[in-house]
């Protein structure tokens, strides 16, 4: 969210900026009424040839009578071309057909349909594109006959930011909302875990039953990683750091790819064998590979195919990361391809070549890599295709193969050490405190921050498990209180999402680590026996 409010931010300073502009062309307006009685035609044509607005003066007929360097600037259309012309070729339809029936209309009644200050409105450059304007119209004789001075000032770039900045509300709400929805269903998913957990440990002999429940569990594991990738969307979950394979990422995406790319586009792995393993967030570098899959399909309208390659790098170097191996991920396409001064910008916030496209998706695939503490090239040419390739450090070891058949070790590990659980969601609040007392801890449940400052002045514990989230306030809140006073507090938080402001350095320092729901039975009881192992 930090990221996401400072472009907002500053997007709304450049909106500022150009609206003092516009104030500066309303003073320049003055000037120039004030310049040809004061210091006649020299001080005129100074002050016409040198303001950064376009300035067109045209008769009662409509014909230009003048066109300075500005509003060659801005429509694009040298003096010559332009001066004996009816304005209206600097209009588009349908203001170009109209415009003659405004000025006579205004003649006849005196009522102006263009007259005034700081009316928006939209002109036409020599290429044919149209763009928004800000006019200003100011009538005065000239021996006897009627004149219109037209001050304008190209205000697209304005209208663009004011754009991005509706887009950066929009995404913002609907992150908002995405994140609400995960958080809730997070919770959801941590109960069906945990019960499935139970039944797994209390299953034995029955293969068949065993073989159905670990399939149901891998489903609501990928159901979580759904939710977790809203939270990403939303800016309310931290990236989680592990070893893992880029072939084994690949592969997992494929089918979702093949689904975005549509039928006409085919998918090439080309993945090493032996593969080094990176240290790095699975659900961000999804997001990598959809961007970039997203971004390939739009460059192949006609169909063609999306190369996704793998190789280890035994040395490299670049400015953004140290020196050493890498693991490579390359995504190359068969499309239009890009001509150099797009490639130059390819990654600037802001900056697309599509009619409807917000110019985040690529900045946002950069800011992931730098994350990563790697780097990403791109390789392009018009009609050659594109060709992204991200380099990530490499641990030059395998990844762990995930396992959850390890909660038999730490099952009744208990010695009868006195665990206060906090949680607000009834049902997951049972099963913490079912699969705790099963495994031979004195559980004690509390649902809001002051029932648990109530339970701790009756009792000592030897652990305290907290939700982030509670309905009078926050878990970290309370267990700085209580570590001020008890400075060999053990702790640990749980949260369904980040999007609340916890000062990570401080939850560091004391030592109180976070799981993320929804989280394994085994993951709970192993973090609780490392707790509890730490005290004096």
């Amino acid at each position: 969210m930090r990221d996401q409010d400072k472009t907002k931010t500053q997007l709304i300073a450049e909106l500022d900026a150009l609206r003092g502009e516009l104030a500066q062309v309303r003073q320049e307006r003055d000037t120039l009424r004030a310049a040809v009685p004061a210091g006649g035609e020299d001080r005129y044509r100074s002050v016409v040839d040198n303001v950064v607005d376009g300035i067109v003066t045209i008769d009662a007929l409509g014909t230009v009578c003048s066109f300075n360097p500005a509003a060659e600037q801005i429509f694009g259309y040298p003096a010559a071309e332009v001066l004996g012309q009816n304005v209206a070729m600097l209009m588009p339809e349908p203001y170009h057909s109209e415009h003659d029936n405004f000025i006579a209309a205004y003649l006849r009644s005196g009522i102006p349909r263009v007259i005034g200050i700081g009316r928006e409105v939209v002109g036409r450059r020599r290429d044919g594109s149209t763009f928004a304007m800000d006019l200003a119209v100011n009538e005065f004789r000239l021996d006897q006959e009627r004149m219109f001075t037209g001050i304008v000032r190209d205000i697209s770039q304005r209208k663009e930011l004011e754009a991005q900045l509706l887009q950066a509300q929009k995404m913002e709400s609907i992150g908002q909302l995405a994140g609400g929805i995960a958080h809730d269903f997070n919770n959801q998913l941590g109960i069906i875990l945990f019960d499935l957990d139970l039944l797994i440990a209390e299953t034995e002999g029955n293969t068949g039953l065993l073989h159905d429940l670990d399939k149901i569990r891998k489903v609501v594991l990928r159901a979580a990683e759904l939710t977790r990738k809203l939270l990403l969307f939303s800016r309310r979950q931290r990236m989680e750091f592990r070893p893992l394979n880029l072939n084994q990422q690949v592969r997992e995406m494929e089918k979702m790819l093949a689904r975005l790319l549509g039928a006409e586009i085919r998918i090439d792995l080309r993945l090493a064998e032996d593969l080094w393993t990176v240290q790095a967030d699975p659900s961000t570098l999804d997001q990598v590979l959809i961007n970039l899959a997203l971004n390939a399909r739009d460059a192949m309208p006609g169909g063609g195919t999306l190369y996704l390659e793998t190789r280890n790098i035994p040395a490299a170097a670049h400015p953004s990361s140290h020196p050493g191996p890498f693991a490579c991920l390359a995504v190359r396409d068969t499309g239009t391809g890009m001509d150099a001064e797009v490639c130059r910008r390819i990654f600037e916030p802001f900056f697309t070549t599509k009619d409807q496209g917000t110019g985040l998706g690529l900045a946002m695939v950069y800011g992931i890599i730098q994350s990563h503490r790697g780097w990403i090239a791109v390789d392009s040419s018009p009609g050659q295709g594109t060709g992204f390739e991200i380099f990530l450090p490499a641990l030059q070891q395998a990844a762990p193969e995930p396992r959850h058949d390890q909660a038999a070790a730490f099952r009744r590990a208990g010695h009868g050490e006195r665990l206060l659980v906090i949680e607000d969601e009834t049902e997951l609040r049972q099963r913490l405190a079912q699969a705790l007392g099963d495994s031979n801890y004195s559980v004690q449940t509390a649902s809001t921050l002051a029932d648990a400052h109530r339970l701790w002045q009756q009792e000592h514990f030897d652990l305290v498990i907290s939700d982030v989230a509670l309905p009078d306030g926050k878990g970290p809140d309370l267990l700085f209180s209580l570590v001020a006073e008890h400075p060999d507090l053990v702790a640990l938080l749980i949260t369904g999402h980040l999007g609340h402001a916890l000062d990570w350095e401080r939850l560091q320092q004391a030592g109180f680590p976070v799981l993320h729901k929804p989280f394994a039975v085994e993951a709970l009881l192993k973090q609780v026996r490392e707790l509890l192992g730490r005290r004096p």
